[in-house]
């Protein structure tokens, strides 16, 4: 397995730091266990992941952390990665000429820059279901357009040979306050925990 991660490392390193066309803040790589029988695949690393160097830490990773423990999941069974391991940024001039830096979404020439990556992620990981956290890797995964479209469903990719899990990111949370967006995501959660359970995939606590 460290061998397999460090090559994924590696390549991960040397595409991330020749890449100058758009602003980038660092990058990480994914964590946790290689193999794994259940792969998160999230959309790009923010300013927290950066800083601590593991994917979903943030006010996101908080999220999915109370999630995980809604369904019985522990991040050391798990693998987290991304479809993009650059940190996309924008830079914003203020009226008083202060610089800040906000987050980006990915554009397709970063998802297409790790496609490779990303596929060996997968090949070697060897999970038996991939959730995806978000439209971006859902749309890297399935023909699907939007998450909306989706969501709590488990889907057959028959070019991978596997099942596919979509679900909203975890920030939606943040960003969408009301009580029955809220109650639906926690159903898709309970979902995915009853089709992990199906699958001998949960741990005993669930």
């Amino acid at each position: 397995m460290e061998n397999i991660q460090e090559m994924l490392r590696d390549k991960i390193k040397a595409l991330a730091e020749n890449y100058k066309e758009e602003p980038t803040g660092g990058w990480i790589t994914g964590d946790g266990p290689i193999p794994a029988d259940i792969m998160f695949l999230g959309e790009a690393p923010g300013k927290m992941e950066i800083e601590q160097r593991k994917p979903f830490v943030g006010a996101a990773g908080k999220n999915f952390q109370k999630y995980l423990d809604l369904i019985g999941l522990s991040r050391e069974d798990i693998r987290i990665t991304n479809t993009c391991f650059v940190r996309p940024i924008k830079y914003k001039e203020g009226k008083t000429g202060r610089v800040t830096v906000s987050n980006r979404p990915p554009k397709p020439k970063e998802i297409e820059l790790f496609r490779e990556v990303v596929d060996d992620e997968i090949k070697y990981t060897n999970p038996k279901i991939i959730v995806t956290l978000g439209n971006v890797p859902l749309k890297r995964l399935t023909k699907f357009n939007s998450i909306g479209e989706c969501h709590g469903k488990l889907v057959f990719n028959e070019e991978l040979n596997r099942y596919i899990f979509p679900m909203y990111h975890p920030s939606s949370l943040i960003y969408n306050q009301s009580e029955a967006f809220h109650k639906s995501y926690e159903e898709d959660w309970l979902e995915l925990g009853r089709q992990l359970g199906a699958r001998h995939l949960t741990s005993d606590k669930n």
